[in-house]
Parts: C-alpha cells; sequence; structure tokens
C-alpha cells in the first residue's frame, strides 16, 4: 500500500522536526506540501515559498524535497540560505541536516561582510564557516581578488588556499600560481607552481614564493628570474629576497644578470650572490666566482659592481679581463662602457706592500709567433678603445713594457722600455706604433738572434686561459 498525504498550506505550518542534536530542522513555511515514502524514507516535498529554519540557519527556495530520515533537504530554485552575516545563493542544493552544510550546484554565491565568492559550485559549512568552490571561482574583498579553480575560504579567518591557475590582486602586486594560500589578515601569500609575481617595478618568475602584500616584499626560491619593468634587464638566481618599497633584490646561487642590447652588445654578469639597488642610481654588486662577458670584453674577479646609469664595470678581488687579445690584471680594473661600447679601462694597483703591479699583455695575432707576448706594466694602466679597438696604452709609476718586432711580418727581435710614464700608441690593426716615455727613461734593443740571452717576460707576467663563455639561458 502506499499512502499520499497533500496539504495545502497558506499561512506558515507547525513544525516538522528532525533531530540533530539538540537542534531540529523545521519547515517553516510552504505554500503546498506532500509527503510520501520513497525507499522506506520518509519524504516531503515541499512547493512555492518554501522556508526551513535551523538553528540559526535560514533557508529559502521554490520548492524543496525533505528526507526526514537522512537530514536532507533537496533545494532548487533560487535557493537563498543566511547565517547571521552570512548570505549564500544557488540555483540547486543539497542541504545536510547532521552537520550543517550545503551542497550547492548550477553556480553558487557567497557573501559575507568581508568577501564575495562565486564558483560553478561549492560545498558550504556553516559549522565552522568553511567554503569549498570549485569551477570559475572569484573572490573579491575591498583589498584583493582571487580567481582560481578551486578555492577553500575560512570565513572566521579570512584565509583562502586556491588551486589551480590562481591570480590574486592586490593594491601592491598580482601574483599567478598553480597553488596560492592568501592569508588576507598577514597579508601574506604563499604560492608554488610557476609563480609569477607583478609588482611596481619587477616581475618575479619562480618555482615556489611567499609575498608580504603590506611590507611589498617577497621570497622566491627555484629557477628564479626577475624582470624590470623600468629597463630590459634580466636577473636570475636559485633563491631571492625582493623588496620592492626600497628597490633591493638579493639573489643567492647561480645568480645571473642580462642587460639585452642585441646579441653582440648584450652584458652578462654571472656569480653565487648578486644584489640589485634599483634606485635613481641603480647598481649591481656581485660576488664570488664573478664572471663578465660583453661581446669580446670578458672579466673574471671575486667582487664586480655594475653601474647601469654610468655604464661602468668595477672589478676588485683578483680581477683578470680580456679584450680580444688583450689580457689585463691589477688589484682592481675599472671599466667604461657607453652605449655598450667600449671606451676606457683603467687598472690600478694598491699600496699595499708586495702587492702585484697592473699588467697588459697582447699577444700577436700571426699563429706563426702566437708563442709571444707584448706586456706593459706598472702602478696604474689607461687604456683607451674606439669602437672596441685599443687606441692608446698610458702606464705610470715603475713602467715597463716589453715590445716584440717585425719587418714584413719576419722576426726582429724586441724592445724593453723602462720609465716613470710609458705612453702607447697603436694603429688601426692594434698593433704597437710607437712608444713615447716621460721620465727617467731607459731602453734596450735585443736582436733575434739573442733572445735566448735576455728574459722575455716582464716581472708578474701570467697568462690566463680561463676566459668565461656564455652560458645556457632560458
Amino acid at each position: 500500500m502506499f499512502f499520499r498525504l497533500v496539504v495545502i498550506v497558506i499561512f506558515s505550518l507547525p513544525a516538522i522536526e528532525s533531530t540533530l542534536g539538540q537542534e531540529k530542522i523545521e519547515l517553516k513555511h510552504a505554500d503546498e506540501l506532500a509527503g510520501k515514502i520513497i525507499d522506506g524514507q520518509n519524504v516531503r516535498e515541499a512547493n512555492g515559498n518554501v522556508e526551513f529554519i535551523q538553528g540559526n540557519v535560514k533557508v529559502y527556495c521554490n520548492s524543496a524535497t525533505q528526507f526526514t530520515d537522512a537530514d536532507r533537504i533537496e533545494l532548487r530554485g533560487n535557493v537563498k540560505i543566511y547565517q547571521d552575516t552570512l548570505s549564500l545563493f544557488t540555483s540547486k542544493a543539497v542541504y545536510f541536516g547532521d552537520d550543517r552544510r550545503a551542497v550547492c550546484e548550477g553556480g553558487v554565491t557567497l557573501k559575507d561582510p568581508n568577501a564575495t565568492v562565486n564558483a560553478d559550485n561549492g560545498i558550504y559549512s556553516f559549522g565552522d564557516a568553511k567554503a569549498i568552490f570549485k569551477g570559475n571561482v572569484i573572490i573579491v574583498n575591498p583589498d584583493y581578488k582571487i580567481t582560481s579553480s578551486e578555492l577553500t575560504y575560512l570565513r572566521n579567518t579570512e584565509d583562502s588556499f586556491a588551486k589551480g591557475n590562481v591570480v590574486v590582486t592586490t593594491d601592491s602586486s598580482v601574483i599567478k600560481a598553480d597553488n596560492i594560500d592568501f592569508y588576507k589578515r598577514q597579508g601574506m601569500s604563499i604560492a608554488v607552481g610557476n609563480v609569477a609575481i607583478e609588482s611596481d617595478s619587477t616581475v618575479i618568475a619562480a618555482d615556489s614564493a611567499t609575498n608580504f602584500s603590506a611590507e611589498k616584499k617577497s621570497f622566491a626560491t627555484g629557477n628564479v628570474k626577475i624582470a624590470s619593468l623600468n629597463n630590459n634587464t634580466l636577473i636570475f638566481g636559485n633563491a631571492v629576497q625582493n623588496f620592492e618599497k626600497i628597490n633591493y633584490t638579493i639573489l643567492t646561487g647561480g645568480a645571473r644578470l642580462i642587460q639585452v642590447s642585441n646579441e653582440k652588445d648584450t652584458l652578462r654578469i654571472y656569480s653565487d650572490t648578486m644584489e640589485a639597488f634599483r634606485n635613481s642610481d641603480e647598481y649591481y654588486i656581485a660576488r664570488k666566482d664573478v664572471e663578465i662577458i660583453r661581446d669580446k670584453f670578458l672579466s673574471r674577479c671575486g667582487r664586480g659592481i655594475y653601474y647601469k646609469k654610468k655604464e661602468t664595470i668595477s672589478l676588485s678581488n683578483n680581477p683578470v679581463a680580456w679584450q680580444d687579445n688583450l689580457q689585463m690584471t691589477g688589484d682592481s680594473i675599472y671599466a667604461e662602457l657607453p652605449n655598450n661600447k667600449l671606451h676606457k679601462i683603467y687598472i690600478n694597483k694598491t699600496k699595499i706592500e708586495n702587492s702585484a703591479p697592473s699588467f697588459l699583455i697582447s699577444q700577436n695575432k700571426n699563429p706563426d709567433f702566437n708563442d709571444r707576448y707584448d706586456q706593459i706594466s706598472g702602478d696604474s694602466i689607461t687604456m683607451d678603445f674606439t669602437d672596441d679597438k685599443i687606441d692608446l696604452v698610458i702606464a705610470t709609476g715603475s713602467a715597463q713594457s716589453i715590445n716584440f718586432l717585425y719587418d714584413k711580418e719576419k722576426a726582429n727581435g724586441l724592445n724593453k722600455t723602462e720609465g716613470n710614464k710609458l705612453t702607447i700608441y697603436f694603429d688601426a690593426e692594434g698593433e704597437v706604433e710607437k712608444i713615447k716615455v716621460d721620465a727617467n727613461p731607459s731602453g734596450e734593443y735585443v736582436p733575434e738572434q739573442l733572445l735566448n740571452t735576455v728574459s722575455l717576460t716582464l716581472p708578474g707576467f701570467n697568462v690566463r686561459v680561463d676566459k668565461p663563455v656564455v652560458r645556457f639561458e632560458r
């Protein structure tokens, strides 16, 4: 036998209750109500201006099917659920009374004083104020916006845990990642997977990162790449700390800087650690195992500084530099590269006792004589270049030179020159054209047949073969 009860309701109905601990689900109103049994379960069909209540949770919809034994209600049409300052809107939902949980389909919107959340579907737990929304999720707050494929939102703490194509937008930054944990009250975002942080002046890409929006600082690790929005400079590293307010960044572990102009004039700096100071006087400090490459200008040192505005490079801590067939060593080397063109190089010796002299070595370009090296040493050496080719060298302070001579491409001995100041002029091919000696000059010509009777090198001569090379770039 099948029993059917139909009740036409005009005003509020008497309470129909199911036990939920100390609380009960009450059907407060429906225009129509029908009772039946389906698969042995007591079922009530409510239609027209349906209203349920359970404690401080109020539910409204166009129609509902209540499974009283299972504490479950299927809600349809213009579903509205309220709890204190919370509002939940959807077109279709299932409300579970035993744990006060709503499973929403067909589009869902959650509103509270702190945020509005929209998604294709979702679950909201009224007991612990927890929302799990999926599909085209958008959460909006006056201070931020989050879009993602999936989002867990904790109303009591305003924390959000987003997954899938996540974008967090605040006043200070835009953060993109596969997954982001966003702690609103702390102003902290923890991003993992394909991370990109866009701020006022930089874009940071990394495997993972933590961003503090109020302080405008970010910490990132794994395949870090930072692009400056104000110029064409890229820096890389294994880990980075970026402080946007003071325009300061420090990278550690395989740090690299690339300033792109064209392939020939692109500047590359490799080091273990690099600091970037991006204020009006922008400069970068590289430390430990530093390598600098700009076309044919190559260098190694323990500490290098690149001044972007001045377009200069300062090298210290056992620096060595090469330009074409020239090798330069000294206590410090300073290079001017205006418009990415080598203009001047200064090599200086410190006043520390037993400090090595500044040294310039030029290897002969003729393969028949590439074991012969012209040499210049002194306390300081200044070099002038035009179109990256050497024009002039001035050596001062105990200056010395060795210059091999040739007659119609045949070896013809060498000249040794000393003085307080040597000025060496070069021709268009970069070969020594003339040497001028100022103050206390002395010199010696050694014929070719007597070369084996004299030293062919100056004190401190050391040919280096460890020129840096361009590495793989991403």
